[in-house]
């Protein structure tokens, strides 16, 4: 019995803190997952991620690959290998139900990364990428 009220509690406990989870992390993990198949050219699991408007824009990066010369999508393929992010900050605005996420672009051929940014759109504790900046 003591054993079930234990295990019991710590099940709400996790539920609780899983509930609790600040927007900024929630919007954070959603970028990242996005981010992270974005650069590495998995269309379809990055439009998973977003408003259905950006979704169907990134889904077409599917159809393009798909028709590249098998050199060119080789050299693509080791050009993204070496692409990297890191997000710099996240911004949620619970008012206008939007959250802003600046990231750090590194890519082979520039000197230095390249700051972008991802436009959320929040609704019922969910996060989706709306536009790339």
């Amino acid at each position: 019995m003591k054993k079930l009220l234990t295990a019991t509690l710590c099940a709400l406990t996790l539920l609780a803190l899983a509930a609790c989870q600040r927007p900024e992390d929630r919007v954070k993990a959603v970028a990242e997952t996005f981010l992270h198949a974005y650069y590495t050219a998995d269309y379809a699991a990055a439009a998973e991620h977003c408003t259905p408007r950006l979704a169907a824009l990134v889904s077409l990066g599917t159809d393009a690959q798909s028709a590249l010369p098998a050199d060119l999508a080789e050299k693509m393929k080791e050009a993204v290998a070496q692409t990297s992010f890191s997000i710099v900050s996240v911004d949620v605005d619970e008012e206008a139900s939007t959250a802003r996420v600046v990231y750090l672009l590194t890519v082979p051929e520039l000197d230095q990364p390249v700051e972008k940014a991802l436009t959320l759109q929040l609704e019922g504790g969910t996060a989706l990428v709306d536009r790339i900046e």
